[in-house]
């Protein structure tokens, strides 16, 4: 049983693909049960073949089907005809044999998480998996589902079977692996037992002995922070999965403030973000901006004055084959009058409002009626800069801002952050980068598992590892 971590981008799922035949190797080998596979012809096919499967964290059954069906669906032995008796017989027979008990007359979306992620690894056992990749297994399922599912894969790690379990969290790789693996910037790092590996040594090996940047290592203290202008109350939203649901969130951020939230992935950032865009409802406690409550909607929190920057300019920044100058009047709603005319949309207000930013911001080219998308991602992101900040709002949230970015321009969305704390604005930074988190905020917490927790003032890398991966601050 060998636990695979690392941070987001450290090349887990680059490698995992490999595995799968998903992605072809530039060099190197691999050996299976200690003969070399031909990476000449290595494809998904080739893969199969050879006994790997992974269990990916989203399901890849028919949800109409049940489990012997799904089973037989696309299966290559197959005949013409499906024979519900056989196909049923081998489900309970395999099932029975590895622990991996579920209802086989219900269709799989009638099925509870745990069952489902059961049937997931019985389809890939019927089809002969001798090396056997989980992708988060966890990330859907309760304590004693998760536990289930420990003793099922301990039985098939007894039964020969070899297991790769890629996790996030320190107790379930203290509870199944018996190695350990750790990548960082696509190399691995270290390989060793798992038995007497310490939250702190693995916060180490995930994230690094590295030093601030000089930028950061030189600021002086910040000041005090002022009265808060961003409150979190009692937050709490519905998660695309139980990791991520956020539970009964508490911030505050002054004004003049930085305040990092960091975390791993599937930890519910996107869900924070979500709600503090307006296009998530919480499911219980609200939002204050200056003292005031505000409505989770776009436009109340837009017209409160909170800013939504994000790293996902594809899906969440700006619109391809839409003009800079409309990407820029993009958020503002139809009685905002500087980009509105009775209702109707005025293209030259937006398009001498995008020059001024164009030549604030240095946007290259300087056409306000070029298509976005012709611009670098770091132009781009600079163009969303720019409508973010426009009217100089008193709250602005910045989500992975700097992803994807060249070193240049995400040195001059830093610098913009920074200034825009200094004016007096309150910043949330919800950043998966501890070195951006670390160079800008003042203040760091961590969320994990939809909850957040203080970063002790002066914790090192290894502690706020080991913090993000479950160990107690």
């Amino acid at each position: 049983m060998h636990a695979l971590l690392g941070q987001n981008g450290a090349g887990k799922t680059t490698l995992m693909n490999v595995l799968v035949g998903l992605v072809r190797p530039d060099a190197g080998r691999l050996e299976l049960w200690g003969a070399d596979l031909d990476l000449a012809r290595w494809s998904p096919a080739q893969a199969v073949r050879a006994g790997i499967r992974m269990v990916h964290q989203r399901s890849a059954l028919v949800p109409a089907l049940s489990v012997p069906e799904n089973l037989a669906f696309g299966d290559p032995r197959g005949g013409p005809w499906f024979r519900a008796r056989r196909a049923r017989e081998a489900a309970r027979a395999l099932a029975q044999r590895y622990g991996l008990e579920v209802p086989l007359d219900r269709p799989v979306e009638a099925l509870a998480p745990g069952e489902r992620q059961r049937a997931e690894i019985l389809r890939a056992l019927d089809r002969g998996a001798r090396a056997l990749i989980l992708d988060e297994p966890t990330a859907v399922l309760t304590p004693g589902e998760a536990e289930a599912l420990f003793a099922s894969l301990r039985r098939l790690r007894d039964a020969g079977r070899a297991v790769v379990f890629i996790s996030h969290k320190l107790a379930e790789v203290e509870a199944i692996a018996d190695r350990v693996s750790v990548l960082r910037a696509g190399r691995c790092v270290a390989s060793r037992p798992a038995q007497g590996l310490s939250a702190a040594e693995l916060g180490r090996l995930m994230l690094g002995d590295v030093a601030l940047p000089e930028a950061a290592a030189a600021r002086a203290p910040a000041a005090p922070p002022g009265s808060p202008r961003l409150e979190l109350v009692g937050l709490s939203a519905p998660g695309g999965d139980e990791a991520s649901r956020l539970r009964a969130i508490d911030l505050a951020v002054g004004e003049g403030e930085i305040v990092a939230v960091i975390g791993i992935d599937g930890n519910g950032q996107r869900e924070l973000e979500e709600v503090l865009a307006g296009v998530r409802r919480p499911s219980a406690g609200g939002v204050r901006v200056r003292g005031e409550p505000v409505a989770v909607s776009p436009r109340a929190l837009r017209r409160a004055g909170v800013a939504h920057l994000s790293g996902d300019r594809e899906s969440a920044g700006l619109v391809p084959g839409m003009s800079l100058a409309e990407n820029f009047a993009l958020k503002g709603s139809y009685d905002d009058r500087r980009f509105f005319r009775r209702g109707r949309f005025d293209l030259a207000a937006a398009r001498a409002a995008v020059a001024g930013a164009i030549a604030r911001f240095a946007i290259v080219p300087d056409d306000p009626d070029l298509d976005c998308a012709a611009l670098s991602g770091g132009n781009a992101q600079k163009l969303a800069v720019a409508r973010e900040l426009d009217g100089d709002p008193p709250v602005l949230v910045a989500a992975n801002p700097t992803r994807g970015l060249d070193v240049a321009s995400a040195r001059f969305v830093h610098e913009q952050l920074r200034q825009r704390a200094a004016a007096g604005a309150a910043v949330l930074l919800i950043s998966s980068d501890l070195d951006e988190a670390q160079a800008l905020a003042s203040r760091l917490v961590a969320l994990v598992r939809g909850s957040l927790r203080a970063v002790p003032p002066g914790s090192d890398r290894s502690a706020i590892g080991a913090l993000l991966v479950g160990a107690p601050a």
